[in-house]
């Protein structure tokens, strides 16, 4: 870098050394230290505006996301279900979307891993989801709204113990 800035310097005052002959041989009266300090701000302005314009040059105007992306090893739907319990637990005020996602998700692995609705076997099924789970399945989704209902909140420990449930299916 110093010997960079070593030659600009050299071309400042080479610079400087013929505009000064220059007008010495016309016969113009002029400060020579004063050419050489505005041919030094010449230069120095001059290549820090093409060193700005050649670090510019590298920055694409789009980049692709792939080696951007982290590989988490989730496939979209897991990913929605942990935003939505993240959702849950940050929100300031309780909703009850996180316990129909969850809700839903135990059903269809109940269903397809033992091949039983809670409609068809409500014990058994309360034996395999537990009791908080179970209360969540029985539900159908179109009696799920309830205004006048107040939202509970869920401990991430309580939503801990269902994901295990669900998961232990």
């Amino acid at each position: 870098m110093r010997r960079v800035w070593w030659g600009r310097a050299g071309y400042a005052l080479g610079g400087a050394l013929v505009v000064n002959l220059f007008l010495s041989r016309l016969g113009v009266d002029h400060d020579p230290a004063l050419i050489v300090l505005l041919s030094a701000a010449t230069v120095a302005v001059g290549a820090m505006t093409m060193e700005a314009f050649v670090a510019g040059a590298h920055l694409p105007w789009t980049t692709s996301r792939d080696p951007l992306r982290i590989e988490t090893g989730e496939d979209t739907r897991t990913l929605m279900y942990r935003r939505v319990v993240e959702a849950h637990l940050t929100s300031h005020d309780a909703d009850d979307t996180v316990v129909w996602q969850l809700a839903d998700l135990a059903a269809r692995r109940l269903r397809q891993i033992h091949g039983l609705r809670y409609a068809d076997d409500p014990e058994r099924a309360t034996q395999l989801l537990g009791p908080l789970l179970a209360d969540w399945v029985s539900h159908d989704r179109r009696h799920r709204y309830r205004p006048d209902h107040r939202h509970t909140r869920y401990t991430p420990a309580q939503l801990d113990e269902v994901l295990a449930r669900i998961e232990a299916l």
